[in-house]
């Protein structure tokens, strides 16, 4: 039997997270904001919960470079939006607020480096609700900085006939 002409070989994503998921996230929970330079703001709004199933919701803040600077990385920060207290109920805040609050705001992977290189960060991660460890913050980073990646490089469907 002579195989058919041709063969379609399935193509493999760059993204950790199915297209699926990073479709849904980028209508449901990420708004762009184009800046006068060329660059963006982006923020991600993350529902997330504690190790109690108390929901809670996150901003995430991405700020890029315009695309003649290769999308680079300006600003990214991560805060409890502002009418939220169920993040107060995530063990690490209890533990210390201070602390884990400096945590959300200061820890920025890829913070410099060009939007691209989330294809390639591959750090340890958890999907854990709360973000009381390393592991679940960059998890919920890679699901930001993927969506953020995926939006702006999707190739608009063809129009219907």
């Amino acid at each position: 039997m002579t195989p058919p002409a041709t063969t379609s070989i399935p193509v493999v994503s760059p993204y950790v997270f199915p297209a699926r998921a990073l479709r849904r996230w980028a209508g449901e929970n990420l708004t762009l904001t184009p800046r006068p330079d060329g660059g963006l703001e982006a923020v991600f709004r993350l529902e997330g919960s504690t190790c109690a199933n108390i929901a809670f919701l996150l901003l995430y803040r991405v700020t890029l470079a315009p695309a003649a600077a290769g999308r680079r990385i300006e600003a990214m920060n991560c805060a409890p939006a502002p009418y939220d207290e169920g993040h107060t109920r995530m063990c690490s805040w209890q533990e210390n607020a201070e602390a884990i609050a400096a945590t959300m705001r200061d820890e920025t992977p890829l913070l410099g480096l060009p939007l691209d290189t989330v294809l390639a960060w591959r750090p340890q991660k958890s999907p854990a609700g709360c973000l009381c460890a390393q592991p679940s913050r960059h998890y919920k980073w890679q699901a930001v900085l993927e969506t953020l990646h995926f939006t702006l490089h999707q190739t608009p469907a063809a129009p219907s006939s």
